[in-house]
């Protein structure tokens, strides 16, 4: 089963949803583009990730890559998108060790409301500081 049927078999459990049809109208997306994704003829765009993925407590980080690189028209794309996937649990698997290694109640809470970056935001900040511009 590929990562997108994974998904969407996810957030239906999540949402208690068991059609395709309910799955589409609560994603805003028709009915066809739900039948696309089941049957691997397209992908759900990152919209429609992120929504399935906050429904079901999810990281954004961890799906997305693998959707996009079964969406990758190339081997060679198809590998960056499944590499910087295994980095994305690496960061997650970090910081959830982390957040639960045994700390004072105070120093707990400042890591339960720290903001996390994600990807793109790490990437931006990254090449702003190469350009000098941090």
């Amino acid at each position: 089963m590929n990562a997108s049927n994974k998904l969407l078999d996810k957030y239906a459990k999540a949402c208690s949803l068991s059609m395709d049809k309910d799955i589409a109208s609560r994603l805003r997306v028709t009915k066809a583009a739900v039948s696309g994704w089941r049957h691997e003829k397209s992908h759900p765009d990152a919209d429609s990730v992120s929504r399935m993925c906050e429904a079901t407590g999810d990281s954004v980080a961890h799906w997305l890559p693998l959707i996009e690189a079964e969406r990758a028209r190339n081997p060679a794309a198809k590998q960056v998108w499944l590499r910087l996937a295994q980095a994305a649990a690496v960061v997650t698997l970090a910081l959830g060790l982390d957040v639960y290694s045994p700390k004072s109640h105070a120093e707990t809470q400042v890591y339960n409301n720290a903001t996390a970056y994600t990807l793109c935001e790490y990437r931006a900040a990254k090449e702003a500081a190469v350009a000098g511009h941090l």
